[in-house]
């Protein structure tokens, strides 16, 4: 599948904020089973960012804005060709009892940040039968068929900062929830795991396209094959991946600092298009609209003419 995709991302503030530095992660990665063909990324005010790939191969820009400003936009385009799965990860045929991870999966065999080893984990492990399994493809079996019954997915119950044992008490969460919970199932029984963040392109014209996030396991035999606890099911072609990490504090979308006295509120928008090839010489819109800087804040009156100016400039527009 051909997708071409959209990460449209906004800040407002209450006041002017002086400064503004922060990361994203939003490129798309190559690897198997997907090719990014394009990428672009546009901020707004105007800014340079810089690329770079951390410690487990993600791509990371990062940018700073140093006038007075009220909000930064960014959008990111990609295009991204995708492939089925090679093989279900419930058909994995690797014994958990003769598991001998490699040194280089240490951290992703390790509990940490928001994915806690407890009592809460520990029975919900027990109460879905997973100490019967005898392989890995048993151990995701045995999720993907009770997870659901367990966990309900609802939103607004939990926040990008919540641990799995707050997902395991309000038996609620939405999948970044149950991608934690999975993972710690999954380390319980000694299986490399990570999390996976990136976008799930979802065919209902009523229900846009969004962020998603799944694990992957490391099989001796097959490698990395994914697994999408929400859904359960493996990844597909409607899913592109951004980046690895052990949990979700290792690759938010974006992650950063400002400086100045302001409430902030962060709007997010995915849009995912599935075509069938390239035009050449397509040209798209305008990436990020002109966003104003001052050289010193301006005072509340002009913040509101402000507003009411960009206001009345997107009704004439319309």
């Amino acid at each position: 599948m051909l997708l071409e995709i959209e990460h449209h991302l906004r800040f407002d503030y209450s006041a002017f904020v002086r400064e503004s530095h922060m990361e994203v992660r939003v490129e798309p990665r190559t690897q198997a089973g997907q090719v990014l063909h394009e990428f672009n990324l546009a901020v707004g005010p105007h800014a340079q960012p810089t690329r770079h790939e951390d410690w487990l191969g993600n791509a990371l820009h990062w940018f700073s804005i140093t006038d007075f400003h009220e909000r930064v936009e960014l959008l990111a385009r990609s295009l991204v060709e995708t492939a089925p799965a090679e093989i279900q990860p419930t058909e994995l045929s690797d014994r958990l009892d003769a598991m001998c991870p490699e040194l280089d999966s240490w951290d992703l065999l390790q509990f940490g940040g928001p994915v806690i080893h407890s009592k809460l984990l520990e029975q919900l492990d027990a109460d879905i039968g997973l100490q019967k399994c005898s392989t890995i493809g048993e151990l995701i079996a045995g999720i993907a068929g009770n997870l659901r019954s367990q966990i309900q997915y609802r939103s607004q119950v939990t926040n990008s900062s919540s641990t799995s044992d707050h997902c395991l008490k309000t038996r609620a969460g939405v999948c970044q929830d149950f991608a934690h919970v999975t993972l710690g199932l999954l380390r319980l029984h000694g299986v490399p795991c990570r999390y996976v963040n990136g976008y799930l392109h979802v065919e209902h014209l009523d229900k846009p396209a969004e962020s998603h996030a799944w694990v992957e396991v490391h099989s001796p035999s097959h490698g990395w094959v994914g697994f999408d606890p929400t859904h359960a099911c493996a990844p597909d072609e409607r899913h592109v991946v951004v980046a690895y990490g052990r949990y979700y504090d290792d690759v938010p979308p974006n992650r950063g600092i400002f400086r100045g006295v302001a409430e902030e509120h962060l709007y997010a928008q995915v849009r995912t298009t599935p075509i069938e090839r390239r035009e050449r010489g397509h040209k798209p819109p305008p990436m990020v609209k002109e966003v104003p800087v001052f050289l010193e804040a301006p005072d509340v009156t002009a913040s509101q003419q402000l507003r009411s100016d960009e206001a009345a400039q997107q009704q004439q527009q319309q």
